[in-house]
């Protein structure tokens, strides 16, 4: 059976990062990656468009599914926004969290909002500012985690190892 792969995790935890290992790693004629943001995200971008855009990429799935292809979603999804899909089991929905030490995200959020070595903390992401929203994301992270672990979905902790072992774990999983 073909299946739907969203790999989630808060920002900062490399899910854009193993798409291209990921990629090289399983066979094009089977998988297709994508990233959940590809489409654009708008401006107002609350959990109605999230939700939204998670059934739209069950539905890719679905469509790939009768090419005898497997999707793999790289992107920020609540288990909450899969709740009923989750519950049909012929959809073959499987969800994967990528997680890490809270100091790790801080650590690569501050890295990635920093320019010419420094940090500015005036800075917003989102229309938050710059330090609400990497506490955001520890705080997130701690929930995501606790979610996952309630479903019993693979939890995969990227803190020590590089986006090409996540990407072949991850690919552990799909390959079964």
């Amino acid at each position: 059976m073909n299946k739907i792969y969203f790999i989630s995790g808060v920002n900062g935890i490399g899910k854009t990062t193993i798409m291209p290992p990921l990629e090289a790693l399983l066979p094009n004629d089977k998988y297709e990656i994508h990233d959940f943001d590809e489409r654009g995200v708008p401006e107002n971008a609350d959990g109605v468009w999230r939700i939204s855009e998670t059934r739209h990429w069950v539905n890719k799935g679905i469509e790939l599914g009768n090419e005898n292809k497997s999707i793999i979603v790289c992107g920020f999804i609540k288990p909450a926004d899969l709740q009923d899909l989750l519950l049909d089991k012929s959809l073959g929905i499987t969800l994967i969290l990528l997680d890490a030490r809270p100091e790790i995200i801080r650590q690569r959020l501050v890295g990635r909002y920093t320019k010419n070595g420094y940090f500015d903390e005036s800075q917003t992401v989102i229309g938050k500012p710059i330090n609400v929203f990497i506490d955001g994301n520890i705080y997130i992270l701690k929930q995501m985690k606790k979610m996952f672990e309630e479903l019993d979905c693979p939890i995969i902790d990227t803190s020590d190892i590089t986006p090409e072992e996540v990407a072949k774990q991850v690919a552990e999983l799909v390959l079964g």
